[in-house]
């Protein structure tokens, strides 16, 4: 799959065929800024901590393979930190995803737990929530002034592929290549889609042997609440790069796995 694949996927996608999302009610929005303000102290004082891959953890669930290392669970002592994952309803024709076991369920489900609450973190304050989509490992919804936003994060394993050059198409699309330094680097793009020109945001990189990419959509009303430059300031941060770390070492999609997302 190349680039310009995964731009159309992971940005022409929108929510205009979704069923309302209740998990997002106006409560939980409201609480959303409160919720945050808890997330940054809990990290600050070091209980939540950076997400490395002790974070991460190699404990095991009970019945797990063996062979499959399994991330910790959320520290218990602050709950706030838990994200419920939203339920979304596959679109007619939408393959339903992969059945998989209950443990790598549960390992999935704690990568997007973990994923969630980074992003709660080092995204603007002018997101009032962030979920994880359950069922579907590198999707989330996040919310801003009331409009719910498609989120994707795909870290999949692609040895031997490289990043295409940018490809610029302006008005319509702009890339701009980033330094994320050690000799890696990543492309920023900006894309207008639907008939509205609303403005998606996307950042894809590598890590390892994998490929990366971590997008925020519009809706149909509303340009993404996200800038390339502030997904950059994730994608760029320790903790970040120690989640891709864990998800180069110990795959959460398949090689040949479609991009889930909005």
């Amino acid at each position: 799959m190349d680039d310009e694949t995964m731009l159309r996927r992971a940005m022409d996608r929108t929510t205009q065929d979704l069923p309302p999302l209740p998990d997002l009610a106006p409560v939980a929005v409201r609480l959303g800024r409160r919720r945050r303000a808890r997330a940054r102290l809990t990290v600050a004082g070091g209980v939540f901590g950076t997400v490395t891959a002790a974070a991460l953890g190699l404990s095991l669930l009970s019945g797990a393979d063996p062979g499959v290392a399994m991330p910790a669970a959320p520290p218990a002592a602050f709950p706030s930190a838990y994200h419920t994952p939203v339920q979304v309803r596959p679109t007619p024709g939408q393959q339903p995803p992969e059945k998989l076991s209950d443990a790598e369920s549960a390992r999935h489900a704690q990568f997007q737990q973990q994923v969630s609450a980074l992003l709660d973190e080092l995204l603007p304050a002018s997101v009032e929530d962030i979920r994880p989509v359950a069922g579907e490992v590198s999707s989330y919804r996040i919310t801003a002034g009331g409009t719910t936003f498609p989120v994707t994060l795909s870290v999949r394993p692609a040895e031997g592929e490289r990043l295409q050059e940018c490809r610029n198409q302006p008005p319509k699309i702009t890339c701009e290549k980033a330094d994320l330094g050690g000799g890696r680097t990543a492309q920023v793009y900006a894309m207008a889609v639907n008939r509205t020109d609303t403005l998606g945001a996307m950042v894809v990189t590598r890590y390892g042997r994998s490929k990366v990419l971590l997008s925020v959509d519009p809706s149909d009303t509303a340009s993404a609440p996200v800038t390339g430059a502030q997904l950059l300031t994730v994608v760029r941060d320790a903790r970040f790069t120690d989640l891709l770390k864990y998800a180069d070492a110990h795959p959460v999609q398949k090689k040949d796995a479609p991009v889930e997302g909005g």
